[in-house]
């Protein structure tokens, strides 16, 4: 999809999970980048190998700054700076964790739809995915707690490792789980954890890109002995994707089963990276670059729903999308019975229309099934103000076309 894109400079692509191109922060990233070459001896430790488990220094400030993201006390945190570990973006954390606990045939648990690069991950590991069905406010213990109840039925209770939830501002959907069911997820997955340890995985990509409202606790506050919980962060939605550098704050237990793999990969994250990070977490350049982006992406969310509303108001409420309070990313729902797939007569019109997405159904588990065929992911966060509200009109369009094949 991406080759379809740059083959196609009139494509407007709403597939690309991108940041905006003009948002990167040059200029802060070039003053960060000169005050830590500045000084010989600093800029020679920088450019030096670093460590396995990642600077100190900078393991400290991402531990104080998640204190002030979760409103707690200078300090409350202070233990878990030990157990944080510097990542090449989040994306390398989620394998280290699937290669870490997961043999074939282990099950994990998902969110249905969720980020399908993780399904890929656990495909790697020969593991099954199975979905766990999301309404409005994220996933639903109910359902949770059901499919857990026909696996230990079935005798597989015991092959369940993970649960993996994004908590805030979902890819794909944008929904993010609500409040009042973070604490008793803990405790439900703390209730369902016999012999067999199961652990819940809490992708916090897109924490802090929220555009209204106080974002709630995240999960990982809810498990105050942090045996439960494994948080994943990174910097490639909030600031710069190019330096790729996340971190992942672990229970005790698998620390140095993943600092083992770690090594195996790489030796540790790359070292720069994580000095002008630092520098830019210290000095107030980070948040003032968030609260930047926060306005930007709120601009783009709303130019996408405003241009969607118009162009889909003649289809009697049809077709459906989520509206969300942050991220990048909205779900898109079509009738059943209208293929939304890459080898479907949407996906088809699309192209000819000049618009492209990411078809929903490569973000179900295929258990328990069936996948459904008549979702869309749409990225806002590329396109321009003026490109959404052709994206818009193009996928009404392609929309009718396909209405008339029909009829």
């Amino acid at each position: 999809m991406m080759q379809m894109a740059l083959a196609n400079p009139g494509l407007v692509s709403l597939a690309a999970g991108f940041v905006d191109q003009g948002s990167l922060p040059v200029e802060a990233a070039r003053r960060a980048i000169e005050g830590v070459l500045s000084e010989s001896v600093e800029g020679r430790r920088a450019l030096q190998y670093g460590t396995t488990i990642g600077d100190l220094q900078l393991r400290t400030h991402l531990i104080e700054q998640l204190e002030r993201n979760e409103h707690v006390p200078a300090g409350t945190f202070r233990e878990s700076v030990a157990r944080t570990v510097v990542t090449t973006g989040s994306q390398q954390l989620l394998y280290l964790i699937a290669e870490a606990l997961l043999d074939p045939g282990d099950i994990v648990l998902v969110e249905s739809p969720t980020y399908f690069v993780f399904l890929g991950v656990l495909e790697t590991r020969g593991a099954r995915a199975i979905g766990v069905e999301t309404d409005e406010g994220g996933l639903k213990l109910d359902a949770l707690e059901a499919t857990l109840q026909e696996l230990k039925a079935q005798g597989m209770l015991h092959r369940v490792k993970l649960l993996y939830t994004i908590t805030e501002h979902s890819n794909p959907t944008g929904i993010s789980l609500a409040e009042e069911r973070r604490k008793p997820l803990v405790e439900l997955i703390a209730r369902w954890s016999g012999e067999q340890k199961i652990l819940i995985l809490e992708d916090a990509a897109y924490r802090g890109l929220t555009y209204s409202d106080a974002e709630a606790p995240s999960v990982w506050r809810h498990d105050p002995e942090g045996e439960t919980v494994i948080l994943a962060r990174t910097f490639s939605k909030t600031f710069s994707p190019g330096f790729k550098t996340g971190y992942g704050v672990l229970p005790p237990a698998l620390l140095e089963t993943v600092l083992r793999l770690k090594g195996n990969h790489d030796f540790g994250s790359g070292h720069f990276a994580q000095q002008v990070l630092d520098r830019v977490l210290a000095d107030g350049t980070y948040e003032r670059h968030l609260a930047e982006l926060i306005g930007l992406y709120r601009r783009k969310r709303d130019v996408m729903l405003a241009a969607l509303d118009e162009h889909f108001a003649g289809f009697d409420g049809a077709v459906t999308w989520t509206r969300p309070k942050g991220g990048l990313f909205l779900w898109f729902t079509v009738p059943e019975g209208l293929d939304t797939g890459p080898d479907g007569p949407f996906f088809a019109r699309c192209l000819e229309e000049g618009v492209i997405y990411v078809p929903g159904a490569l973000a179900f588990a295929e258990s328990p099934g069936p996948v459904p065929r008549n979702h869309a992911r749409l990225c806002f966060g590329v396109p321009s103000e003026s490109e959404l509200v052709e994206g818009a009109r193009r996928l009404a369009a392609a929309y009718a076309g396909c209405l008339e094949t029909v009829a």
